[in-house]
């Protein structure tokens, strides 16, 4: 195992990285299209940037791009639908949709790569494909499960099924 802290770009990326878990959590949490909800939003962004761009620096686990490097390409690629999807809101039709599904997954992901970090940190080296994909999947699928089932579109739906 590693040391959690073993450069100046693992302290950055940590840093950041607990910043963007706290501004990230919050957003999603709070009421949308305010004005706390836009600044909390760029504030993640801002934060998931530097977490991205660190994470690119760091090759202490395989010594070279590995599995954690796909796990940030995803992250931005998440990043990019959501960030996206609210600049071209004029061109995009269903661009709350595209905010709400890219936004949450960057979430989702960043609580993944938590869960198999703090695994791998926790676990012996000889579990080490179950011990941090696990985790990180049963992240991603309640994740994924609880975005579903609180998109408004969703609930929405359950509602008039509901008065039924």
């Amino acid at each position: 195992m590693t040391a959690l802290v073993h450069s100046p770009v693992s302290v950055i990326h940590l840093a950041a990285t607990f910043f963007a878990l706290l501004t990230g959590t919050t957003s999603l949490l709070a009421a949308k299209g305010t004005r706390r909800h836009r600044y909390l939003g760029r504030a993640y962004v801002g934060s998931m940037v530097l977490v991205l761009a660190t994470a690119f620096g760091i090759y202490t686990l395989f010594g070279r791009f590995g599995i954690v490097h796909w796990g940030a390409v995803g992250s931005a690629g998440a990043l990019l639908v959501g960030t996206g999807s609210v600049a071209w809101r004029s061109a995009v039709r269903a661009w709350q949709q595209w905010h709400y599904w890219g936004m949450g997954a960057s979430v989702t992901s960043l609580y993944a790569a938590l869960a198999g970090e703090s695994a791998y940190r926790l676990l012996p080296m000889t579990y080490f494909w179950w011990s941090t994909l696990g985790p990180a999947s049963v992240v991603l699928l309640v994740g994924t499960r609880l975005l579903y089932r609180h998109h408004p579109a969703t609930r929405a739906s359950r509602a008039s099924v509901a008065q039924l």
